[in-house]
């Protein structure tokens, strides 16, 4: 029976236990109290903390693999199980299926005769290329990227491979062990480099040698082949428990000898473990290697130093991690955008230290969503940087300025929502005091951080030196009057200073600084400028034409007959050139749909001190000096 569950998140322990109509338990020391046997499923970094304790009050565990991200550690483990009367298993549990008992039935009937040679793959297919961001549980939540890219393949899928040739053949010996990074950023920034692709030669006792392969690069292909004396065995997906076992018998024809073209499925052996009821689509009994553990009486020695060398063998093939810092974050607002980005600090891995805002109740609800340390109301409450510290800065436009200079003042790093001021000589003091300080001070112009963005740029510079037609940059949303709207009030700028920023930019980014530049149309409503067209001309030569506006929904970027959209798009594929096809597209899925952690890439490069490097803050000047040269230029007189 399922007592209940713990989490440090809240509303995702809540989730869980009413999906599951169990107990949402307030700490692990009540439910360690209340369970006979707990199941820890949190990241392998916390594994060893969680199952000690459980340990440590006499209570046994069942780990998800790895064991621990220590062998040192994972010995620690089983010495206190042993001390305390009690077991540590965990998975994975394929060793416990009808297909492994299968393939020991019959290489103990000897039916390829004397093994020589186990090849056994566990690729899972180019994985960074998949939809992994759609990718949610029964319950909603998404795949965690991430934690799985940065963990590794070896640590995720290697223990499959392990735990069946142990219990077919024995404790291993490592020959000997390679390990690659192939694809540094699996198209979202990386904070921990691991191996994605592995191989192992491993011997078992009599002579049975293996070769091991993981990889989350090459085809998907989960098989194992056995190599006998008179024939061949093979498993063509170790994670279906039920997967048949072929048999291919060495014939001789004509003084020729040969492996037996017709493969033959072997009768199946029943397992010992009663089969799960078919609630999902998954091919595996996860909860068998929790029954074992629940019908042992006391500590299994044999089963524990199994799972021990197990964890030994998978390190050794996964090898060393390369890792670097994240350094924590602040956030002043408490609107969508900061909600926004406390959920991509908080899933790439960063610490929130604290959260700002005059109304107390707000920030207090997003410390706790967040697990920050401090609630801020004050600027003055907000403490000096003793290291470093980044904030994010998302408050109304008109309060840029004071919270920008406070935070720089007190050695904050500083990411500010555009515009990062209203009035050009604020923006040119801000940037003089980051400069002195010797602090990062970038506005959120994220697009131009993301994977597509220099695709895109190479591709406009090739069209322009080909052709003396200009590109089109277009940056629209369809924002109905309200007196009371931050879009549509008089002090924000109007579609310039909350849209056209981002064409502009983009413009910038493409051809460098604009030398001259045409004001083509613009229409003024309730007493701000709702649509604006421009056409820049850089002082290389090229040619940009620039729409915004507040009464159309459309954000792309055309160059000659090519479309990328939207503008914003953090993929390398977001070029569809077909005219019919983009407007399809663009009926099919909005405008602003959900993109892969957006704000990933510029929180990257923030936290590695690079961000000047994509978009430097000369250029933002220049953006800055233009906006308001053409606010200026188009603004309805004040009344």
């Amino acid at each position: 029976m399922l007592v209940g569950a713990y989490d440090i998140n809240v509303p995702r322990r809540n989730q869980f236990c009413n999906h599951f109509k169990t107990t949402a338990y307030e700490s692990l020391e009540s439910l360690t109290a209340d369970a006979d046997l707990i199941v820890n499923l949190t990241p392998p970094k916390e594994h060893y903390l969680v199952s000690a304790y459980v340990l440590s009050q006499g209570k046994p565990v069942y780990t998800e693999k790895p064991m621990t991200t220590s062998q040192d550690d994972a010995r620690a483990l089983v010495e206190m199980a042993v001390a305390n009367n009690t077991n540590i298993l965990g998975a994975p549990c394929g060793h416990l299926s009808e297909m492994a008992e299968t393939v020991a039935h019959h290489l103990s009937e000897n039916i390829i005769g004397k093994v020589y040679a186990v090849y056994a793959e566990m690729d899972d297919g180019m994985l960074s290329q998949k939809p992994y961001e759609k990718w949610k549980n029964g319950l909603g939540v998404l795949w965690p990227a991430k934690n799985e890219f940065e963990s590794g393949s070896t640590i995720e899928h290697a223990g499959y491979l392990m735990c069946l040739l142990q219990r077919w053949f024995g404790t291993a010996t490592v020959k000997c062990v390679t390990q690659h990074v192939c694809i540094p950023d699996k198209v979202i920034p990386l904070h921990k480099k691991t191996a994605d692709f592995s191989c192992a030669v491993v011997e078992y006792p009599d002579n049975i040698i293996a070769r091991i392969t993981c990889s989350i690069v090459a085809k998907e292909d989960r098989q194992i082949k056995f190599f006998g004396e008179t024939g061949v065995l093979t498993v063509g997906d170790v994670w279906r428990y039920d997967a048949p076992v072929k048999w291919q018998n060495m014939i001789t024809i004509r003084r020729k000898t040969m492996l037996n073209p017709l493969k033959r499925t072997l009768k199946p052996v029943t397992s010992a473990y009663p089969k799960a009821p078919k609630t999902s689509n998954a091919q595996m009994d996860f909860c068998r290697g929790i029954r074992q553990l629940a019908q042992l009486t006391g500590p299994d020695h044999e089963k524990m130093a199994a799972l021990l060398k197990i964890n030994e063998l998978v390190l050794e093939m996964n090898g060393e991690s390369i890792s670097r810092d994240q350094h924590p974050w602040i956030i002043l607002g408490t609107g969508n955008m900061a909600s926004n980005m406390g959920e991509c600090l908080a899933r790439n891995g960063y610490p929130i230290k604290g959260v700002f805002s005059v109304q107390a109740e707000r920030a207090q609800s997003l410390v706790e969503r967040f697990n920050a340390e401090e609630c801020y109301t004050s600027l003055e409450e907000i403490p000096h940087a003793t290291t470093k510290t980044i904030a994010y800065v998302a408050s109304i436009n008109v309060n840029h300025y004071d919270q920008v200079r406070n935070l720089l003042d007190k050695g904050y790093d500083v990411l500010c929502e555009k515009p990062l001021t209203m009035q050009l000589a604020q923006t040119k003091e801000l940037y003089k005091i980051a400069a002195e300080k010797n602090l990062q001070l970038q506005e959120n112009l994220w697009s131009l951080f993301v994977p597509s963005a220099s695709k895109i740029k190479e591709a406009a510079l090739n069209y322009q030196s080909q052709n003396n037609q200009a590109i089109e940059l277009t940056f629209c949303a369809t924002i109905p009057y309200a007196a009371d709207s931050r879009q549509w009030h008089r002090e924000a700028g109007g579609c310039l200073y909350d849209l056209g920023i981002y064409p502009l930019a983009w413009a910038v980014y493409f051809f460098g600084d604009v030398e001259r530049y045409t004001i083509d149309n613009h229409k003024v409503e309730h007493g701000i400028v709702s649509e604006l067209e421009l056409t820049t001309t850089h002082k290389n030569g090229k040619t940009a034409r620039i729409k915004s506006g507040f009464n159309t929904t459309s954000q792309y970027i055309k160059v000659g007959d090519d479309y990328f959209t939207p503008i914003y798009a953090p993929e390398f594929k977001s070029k569809v050139g077909n005219n019919l096809i983009r407007k399809v597209r663009e009926k099919l899925i909005a405008p602003n749909y959900p993109a892969k952690d957006p704000y990933a890439y510029i929180v990257d490069q923030l936290n590695t001190g690079n961000a000047d490097h994509a978009f430097p803050s000369h250029a933002s000047m220049h953006v800055a000096t233009l906006m308001q040269e053409i606010h200026e230029a188009t603004a309805p007189a004040a009344t």
